[in-house]
């Protein structure tokens, strides 16, 4: 998509000592393609399949991601007789962002390597993946990839991982925890304490029972990076850019003075302002939310760059407000 606004964000860590979008059911390698389409509710999605329509794997995941509680507005289904990660290439500038491939093991299919590999290159998308052991989940060090070790014991489930995605697509970018997520439709694995080490040392996450709940063991993609953080950076650098495109396109001239300037800085800061309220940035311990921006003024902006009318000045600065995983606390007895 062309856009006249880049938006450049690093995520400083300590030294050590944000929904948005909708979710898309694909199946590659199909024996006939169904097109892209957006659905509603599951009578959309049996439109859209056609004949046959209750047997198909991705009816079957739509199923699971809309019975859950939270479920998204909308998703979207499609199947192709190409490759994924081929298919993907037509439809990636589509407003959908978790991806969930219901065809992974069909001979030529993509990988979900190659399909994971594909998505780090996006600035928007997700892939939410799962396999049956965690020898099967060997996909690493991708921020954008989500990893489910799940074998249900409902042998019609085969995409575990829908119900994640049903679960939370719905939800404020920034304001959950992808960790002790409830999932409907699912059976939790039982697995021993070495299991559910050796699942989240490989940085995947699975589906167990906690105190009388099915929810899920962990919230990090396959490169150890929480997924609340990348959701998090993803819709601040999606709005910034999209309000601001907006404004240069509905204003007949942002003139380059302060005023102008005065114009962009406020976008900046009402995106997070938003993204405060929505949990993703942190208050200090005055109560006030530690975010700062600075758009500098016309007489600090280069000769050069007023001549190409390019502003390049502006920045912005915040604290994520991250989310509390465990809990330690310490009790005394008296006798």
């Amino acid at each position: 998509m062309a856009s006249d606004v880049k938006v450049i964000i690093n995520i400083a860590k300590e030294p050590t000592g944000v929904g948005f979008g909708f979710p898309l059911i694909i199946a590659g390698k199909a024996s006939a393609a169904v097109a892209y389409t957006e659905c509603a509710d599951l009578s959309e999605v049996a439109t859209a399949l056609g004949t046959g329509y209750a047997t198909s794997p991705i009816y079957k995941a739509a199923t699971l991601m809309l019975m859950q509680d939270t479920a998204p507005s909308k998703i979207a289904v499609m199947a192709s007789t190409s490759a994924t990660v081929t298919a993907l290439a037509d439809v990636i500038n589509k407003g959908w962002r978790q991806l969930v491939v219901t065809s992974i093991g069909t001979e030529d299919e993509s990988t979900i390597s190659e399909i994971a590999t594909y998505i780090e290159t996006t600035k928007d998308k997700m892939y939410f993946a799962s396999a049956p052991a965690v020898a099967q989940a060997t996909v690493s060090a991708m921020e954008r990839t989500v990893m489910m070790v799940h074998t249900d014991s409902d042998a019609t489930i085969l995409n575990p991982e829908a119900a994640l995605v049903g679960a939370t697509a719905g939800k404020t970018a920034g304001s959950i925890n992808y960790k002790n997520q409830v999932l409907k439709g699912l059976h939790p694995a039982n697995l021993t304490s070495a299991q559910l080490a050796a699942i989240e040392a490989a940085h995947a996450l699975c589906f167990v029972e906690k105190a009388g709940y099915g929810v899920t063991s962990d919230g990090k993609t396959t490169s150890d990076e929480y997924i609340d953080i990348v959701d998090s950076k993803d819709w601040i650098i999606q709005q910034i850019e999209y309000r601001t495109q907006v404004a240069l396109i509905q204003n007949e001239k942002i003139p380059y003075d302060n005023n102008g300037i005065s114009l962009l800085e406020n976008i900046c800061v009402n995106v997070l302002r938003e993204a405060a309220n929505n949990g993703m940035i942190a208050q200090n311990d005055d109560g006030e939310y530690d975010f700062s921006v600075d758009y500098k003024p016309r007489s600090e902006t280069l000769a050069s760059d007023r001549a190409r009318r390019a502003y390049v000045e502006g920045s912005f600065r915040f604290a994520l407000a991250g989310a509390i995983d465990t809990v330690e606390i310490n009790g005394t007895i008296e006798i």
